[in-house]
Formats: structure tokens, sequence, C-alpha cells
């Protein structure tokens, strides 16, 4: 299946591929005609068209400056297995060819009209894509961060038995900076050094999972980025079993189906005097769901008195700024799944 993003002067461009695919039933086109914005299209409607083969874009309908267009492929890369292909005939400027190599998409058309015209989209829909431009992409070597192993000491950490299959665990905060994806990835990998298996799910517009990927792996496998030893999904396409899927679900303003319908729940917030009422705000949000209160570095002479604002229950949070750390916070992960461990540990 091949998804078209057109313009209305080039929206007939495929119609000979159906004159002579009639026969075939492999090649589906679905066009979309009008003017758009790549990076929203990407984020917001491209997971409605994730299984289709190829995605082909006509620059005279974007909307997007060069800048914010390379952006957007660069996210259509890491977020779907799609070929892309990009229709630039009848464009001038030679700097959307350079900025596409440097992200090795090689699938660019650029001829306007005849047989030519026809010959290059034949190329980029065949097997092997468009060769022109392949010889001019030189492969290039990343240096990947690894994760680094500051443990000052070697704490021997229980290793238990889990009966847990795909349990929901859904963190938002009250404002950004409140330790979301921290304390989202510092759980995944509190489980999965206590032996269950456990992976995260970015659900919110932020993006700072693709940081992540560039600074720590190049590596997709099926459809998700193993950072250290979680198994990180840019979208909630889960492909396999987990004991514990994590969904990092960003600043909550709004009730999503996603917080509403996960097994566990955590909210997160910064509560000195001045922040207290977003995470109130928040709080109210929830209303009647069941949720773990968190308070991220509060201060003590401040503890006391959010306690008695939100309730005894609000566990304080150490600091974390280590990602990969799988033995902080033990207090807060800890009351959240007990009930998923069988009493006999491993070993």
């Amino acid at each position: 299946m091949l998804l078209y993003l057109s313009s209305s002067g080039k929206s007939e461009l495929l119609d000979f591929l159906e004159v002579e695919n009639e026969q075939k039933s492999d090649l589906l086109v679905k066009k979309l005609v009008g003017r758009f914005s790549l990076k929203q299209f990407v984020v917001k409607d491209m997971r409605n068209y994730h299984n289709y083969k190829w995605f082909m874009v006509d620059i005279a309908c974007i909307e997007d400056t060069l800048e914010d267009f390379i952006i957007a492929v660069q996210s259509f890369q890491m977020m779907f297995n799609s070929r892309i292909i990009v229709v630039l005939s009848g464009t001038s400027d030679n700097r959307h060819i350079e900025k596409l190599l440097e992200l090795k998409v090689t699938d660019i058309i650029t001829a306007t009209s005849g047989e030519e015209l026809k010959d290059e989209i034949r190329e980029c829909l065949s097997k092997d894509g468009m060769q022109r431009y392949k010889q001019l992409v030189q492969p290039e070597k990343h240096e990947i961060i690894k994760p680094i192993d500051n443990k000052p000491d070697e704490i021997e950490i229980p290793k238990y038995k889990w009966k847990a299959q795909n349990v929901k665990i859904a963190i938002a905060g009250a404002d950004r900076r409140n330790g979301v994806t921290v304390t989202a990835f510092n759980f995944a990998n509190w489980l999965i050094a206590r032996g269950a298996t456990a992976c995260y799910v970015e659900m919110n517009m932020n993006r700072d999972l693709h940081y992540l990927i560039e600074r720590y792996t190049y590596e997709k496998v099926g459809e998700h980025y193993p950072i250290g030893d979680v198994d990180c999904f840019l979208i909630n396409e889960v492909d396999k079993e987990y004991n514990f899927i994590i969904y990092d679900c960003g600043v909550l303003k709004e009730m999503t189906s996603t917080f509403k319908n996960a097994d566990k729940r955590l909210v997160c917030g910064s509560l000195l005097p001045y922040e207290e009422k977003n995470y109130s705000k928040l709080l109210k949000l929830c209303g009647n769901l069941t949720v773990n209160k968190m308070g991220l570095c509060v201060p003590k002479e401040f503890q006391e008195d959010c306690k008695t604002t939100f309730g005894e229950e609000l566990l304080i949070a150490e600091a974390s700024h280590d990602l990969f750390s799988d033995n902080v916070n033990e207090h807060i992960y800890q009351p959240i799944i007990e009930e998923y461990i069988l009493m006999d540990k491993k070993g």
C-alpha cells in the first residue's frame, strides 16, 4: 500500500500505476490532496497509516520550512518502517536533496514529465529503490554512548518471580520538568533488575525519546529501540509480551484513555508552595481514579505541609539524574507492584 500526500497540481501523478497494476492487488494507492504540515502529520496522523509500505510526499503540498520538513522526515524515520519517497519535481532548490541525502533518503523524484517521470516513480517503488543517489551517501559510523555504570558499591538486588502480563503503568506530571520521564525509565530499570520484563512507551508530545535514541542507540529492533536494558517505543505499538508496560504520559492537562485505563497510575509533582496549585489540578482531574502520589525532591521543611495538603500517602522521591538507575526510590515502586510478586524469590 502507498500513501501519497499531494498538491492539487500533482494529484494524478500515480494514476498510470493504477492502470499498469489493475490486475494486481499488491499496490493500493491512498491519496490525500491539500496543504499539509508534515511535522504535524507525522506526529498526529501517520500512525493511522503505519502499515503502509511506501509514503510519498509531494514537496509542493508541504507548508513547513525546509528545517521543519527535514525534522519531520527524521522523526518519520524513527517512528515508522515505511519507505519515504519525496517528489521534488518543479523545485529548483537543491538544498532539499542535500538535506535528504544527509538522512540517507535516496528515493527522490526530480523529473517533471513524460516517461522519465514514470521511470523514476517505478524505480523508487522497486525492491532496491532509486539508485542514482545511493553512491552519494557514505555510510557513517556513529559513536554510541553506552550507559555508564557509576554505582559506587555493588548492591545485591533480589530477583523475583512475577505473575504479571502486560500490566499497564501510566506516569503523568503536573508540570514540565517534574521528573516523569526519568521516573518512567527508573521504574522500568528497577523492574528489569528484579527479574521482570518491562518496556517504555512515549505517550506525550515532548518527543524526548527522539533525543535519547540519537544519544544512546541507532538500532531498531522490530518496533522498539533498546536503550540500556529497556525496550522503548515511540508509539503505542508494543510488538511483544512484557510483564509491565510503562507509559510516559508527560504533563496531563486533560484526561487520556491511556492514563484512565491503566492498571496502575503514578502522578508526579515538584511541590514547592508555588507549584502546589497545578498538582492539585492534576489530582482533581484524576477524580475517583486510584492514583499513587509522588512528590519530587520536596525539601524537608515543606514535606510535612505537603502531606497535610495531599495526604499521608504522598511519597517523597529522591533526586535521580540517571536514567539507568535500578535501585533508587524503591519505597515508591515496590508498593505499586507488590501484588504481582510471587512470594518465593528466584535463586
